[in-house]
C-alpha cells in the first residue's frame, strides 16, 4: 500500500450537521443549570473546539462530514482520517489535462483500512504532470446522532469543554489540566481498545 507524501492536507467541505456532544451535555460538564442560555453560544464554540481537538489528537471522525484530498497521480493509497464512510467521487486530469471522473468500476473503497484499492482486472489511466492531479472526494463517520458515538471519545470531549470553559474563566491551574483528557486519548489509540 503506497503512502503519498509531500501532498496538501485534506480539508473539510462540508462539516458536520450536529456535534457529537450535546449542549445539555456540556452544561453539565461546566455546571450550568440547562435553564441558563446565557453561555449557549459560547459553549458551543467550545463543543465545536473540543471536536477538532480530538479529531485532530485521534484522527477520527464520528459524525458525517464530507473531505477532499489532492494527490500527484492516481494509485492504491490510504486515506489519512478514519473512519472513512464512501468515496464520493475520484476524478483526474487526464494527459490531454482535461478533468474526467474515474468510473467506480475501476477502485472500490477498502473499509477496514480506509483505503483506495483497484478492483479485480483493473487499473488506473496516466494522469497530467501536476500536483493535483487527482482529487479524491470522500465522507468520514457515519454517525447521525449524539448519542452513537462511544462514550470514550464523548467523556474526553467533554473534559476538553470544562477545560476550555474554565481557561476561558481564568480558574485552571496548570498544563496537568489536560492529563486526564490525554489518558483518555492514549487509551482509545491503544490497539486493544475497544
Amino acid at each position: 500500500m503506497l503512502q503519498i507524501s509531500n501532498v496538501p492536507k485534506p480539508r473539510i467541505t462540508v462539516g458536520p450537521a450536529l456535534e457529537p456532544v450535546t449542549l445539555t451535555e456540556a452544561k453539565k460538564q461546566c455546571e450550568i443549570s440547562t435553564t441558563d442560555t446565557t453561555h449557549d453560544q459560547q459553549l458551543a464554540l467550545l463543543i465545536e473546539q473540543s471536536r477538532m481537538q480530538w479529531e485532530d489528537d485521534t484522527q477520527e471522525h464520528y459524525i458525517a462530514q464530507t473531505w477532499e484530498m489532492k494527490i500527484p497521480y492516481l494509485c492504491e493509497f490510504q486515506l489519512p482520517h478514519r473512519p472513512v464512510a464512501s468515496i464520493t467521487s475520484l476524478t483526474y486530469f487526464d494527459t490531454g489535462n482535461s478533468s474526467q471522473t474515474l468510473a467506480s468500476s475501476v477502485y472500490e473503497l477498502d473499509v477496514s483500512r480506509g483505503a483506495i484499492r483497484l478492483k479485480y482486472l483493473q487499473f488506473f489511466p496516466a494522469t497530467s504532470d501536476r500536483w493535483d492531479a487527482a482529487t479524491v472526494t470522500y465522507v468520514l463517520g457515519s454517525h447521525t446522532s449524539a448519542l452513537t458515538v462511544p462514550a470514550i471519545a464523548k467523556s474526553a470531549m467533554l473534559l476538553l469543554v470544562g477545560y476550555y470553559w474554565l481557561k476561558n474563566r481564568g480558574d485552571y491551574d496548570s498544563p496537568n489540566d489536560l492529563a486526564a483528557y490525554e489518558r483518555l486519548v492514549a487509551k482509545y489509540m491503544r490497539s486493544s481498545y475497544p
